[in-house]
């Protein structure tokens, strides 16, 4: 989980890197093209046999959620700081109470929606509307929301759907989805540029695959804490890398949804626990 982390945070270090020297969406395509490419091994140990699926418009809607949070934080560290974008996309807990209860009537206990609560008075002291509000801050929550929608269509593919196989259709059809707004908005990469969009790629892929394997060997309990320590290595790679500081405000408001959003971690665990028993 350490290592899922750590990949992670430096993907989106250096995606915000480059979005300062391209479009949006040509880095967006340049990390699940990457991504696609480093799965031919697995393409070709499984076959077509393995590529199978009877939920393709499962696959294609988590696609497009995932893809549609990913260019949403793509925008938001191109005008944040690291460490704010990130906390922002970090709400999707928060979120997931109430899609969760929009979406399946999930209805969340007291204490839940108490957390929920607070974890979004943590939101306002990073966005700061009292200052007027970031549009960006914005889009950042817009990402979170979206996320908490594909963590809901990613559960019911799940229940058919083996884990190397869904984030498979996740980069393929996030490519298809990003190639025509990315052909409108393109601007060839250097050499070194796409390099750095290799790597953008391969932190991705590792990440992700770390961080399923986190899930499988420990409960989510044990696991999910340590997803949470991106937020300080965001913060040293934002002031080693981009000499950033987050202010005393956006500090606390980190803490309070980082509490917030591992005591809803917990309560689910707990309440899965239950109903196990």
């Amino acid at each position: 989980m350490l290592a899922a982390v750590v990949a992670l945070t430096l993907m989106f270090a250096v995606v915000k890197h480059l979005v300062q020297e391209l479009p949006v969406f040509v880095v967006a395509i340049g990390r699940t093209a990457f991504a696609l490419l480093l799965m031919v091994p697995w393409m070709m140990r499984v076959g077509l046999d393995g590529l199978k699926t009877q939920r393709p418009l499962g696959h294609a809607m988590r696609s497009f959620l995932g893809v549609a949070a990913f260019v949403c934080l793509v925008y938001a560290l191109s005008k944040l700081l690291l460490a704010d974008a990130m906390v922002l996309g970090f709400t999707s807990p928060l979120w997931s109470i109430i899609v969760s209860a929009l979406i399946l009537g999930e209805i969340a206990g007291l204490r839940r929606i108490a957390a929920t609560v607070v974890g979004f008075a943590g939101v306002l002291l990073i966005v700061k509307p009292h200052g007027g509000i970031e549009p960006a801050s914005l889009i950042a929550l817009a990402s979170a929301l979206l996320t908490a929608l594909a963590m809901i269509t990613l559960k019911r593919l799940s229940a058919t759907e083996p884990p190397t196989r869904i984030v498979f259709y996740f980069f393929l059809f996030g490519t298809l989805m990003l190639l025509v707004p990315a052909i409108a908005t393109w601007q060839t990469p250097t050499l070194v540029q796409w390099g750095w969009l290799f790597a953008a790629g391969l932190f991705g892929a590792a990440g992700q695959d770390w961080l399923a394997r986190a899930y499988d060997a420990a409960e989510v309990t044990i696991v999910a804490p340590f997803d949470f320590l991106r937020l300080p290595i965001a913060a040293v790679l934002g002031f080693a890398l981009f000499d950033e500081m987050p202010d005393r405000w956006s500090i606390l408001g980190m803490c309070v949804i980082v509490a917030a959003s591992i005591y809803i971690a917990r309560r689910e665990a707990e309440a899965r626990g239950k109903k196990k028993v």
